[in-house]
């Protein structure tokens, strides 16, 4: 009976603690991700989440955006730059991009260029 108790407790102690997966999506290694146990085995928990356009599987490292209108994530295929007069444009997903109302930007103005002062004028 002893024997068999210690055999169960060499078990428990010698179970993978930490284990690798991939992102089925950009194929990045994620290292030392916890193992969990039940009674069908071990398995790793690699957190991932849908893109809400087409279902693909995102990771952290996956690239992704978040809809500036809608707030939703999506898969970088569906990014669609709406310009704002701003210097970054804004990132919306397809829907959010078809209700924004064109923007007439004018024309942009190019920088005054200062000439920098020569050395002899420094002195």
């Amino acid at each position: 009976m002893l024997d068999l108790q210690m055999q169960v407790m060499h078990n428990i102690l010698m179970r993978k603690q930490f284990d690798s997966a991939s992102c089925p999506t950009c194929e990045t290694l994620f290292e030392r991700l916890p193992v969990e146990y039940d009674e069908d085995g071990g398995y790793v928990f690699l957190e991932v989440h849908p893109c809400l356009g087409c279902g693909q599987m995102l990771c952290a490292c996956c690239d992704q955006f978040h809809c500036d209108g809608c707030g939703q994530t999506f898969c970088i295929d569906h990014l669609v730059s709406v310009p704002d007069g701003t210097e970054t444009p804004l990132h919306c997903c397809g829907p959010c991009a078809a209700e924004c109302e064109p923007l007439e930007l004018p024309a942009r103005i190019p920088p005054k260029s200062v000439p920098a002062p020569s050395h002899l004028e420094v002195a």
